[in-house]
């Protein structure tokens, strides 16, 4: 008598549970696209200019980019508005740079890099060389 009795009530419980649970159809699922967009580009030097500093970095599977970055991105007033960044290097990683996008504009870069500069990922460039894109606005990059 017991079991029925429990077996009943289980099939009770099941059945109103079956009855209030909502259909499928009545929860909309909707596709929203971030705002905010990242790229994480593997880096294989970094050269140090007194006006900006050029990276270069793994484009595509074989080829080597390189951009300039100008040193006043990260000289800005306010550190939360600087559009360059710099990370600490974690014990057993390489060096690469994040690319930060808004509304498919660019935002910042943070390149995560060994403290140290006497890593071989850190460089000196040539102090004559005139960098011509030092005052620019934007990255433009090639990925």
């Amino acid at each position: 008598m017991k079991k029925l009795f429990i077996l009943s009530a289980l099939l009770c419980v099941g059945v109103l549970f079956s009855a209030t649970a909502k259909e499928k159809a009545d929860y909309k699922y909707e596709y929203q696209e971030a705002a905010i967009s990242y790229h994480n580009i593997q880096v294989y030097k970094v050269l140090d200019h007194r006006d900006a500093y050029i990276v270069m970095y793994a484009k595509g599977h074989r080829d080597v980019g390189t951009v300039s970055i100008p040193k006043k991105w990260y000289s800005s007033a306010s550190r939360t508005d600087a559009k360059l960044g710099f990370r600490a290097l974690p014990k057993g990683m390489y060096p690469y740079m994040t690319v930060i996008n808004r509304d498919n504009s660019f935002e910042r870069v943070i390149l995560t890099l060994p403290v140290t500069r006497n890593n071989p990922v850190w460089g000196v460039a040539d102090s004559t060389v005139k960098i011509s894109d030092a005052d620019k606005e934007t990255l433009d990059i090639v990925y």
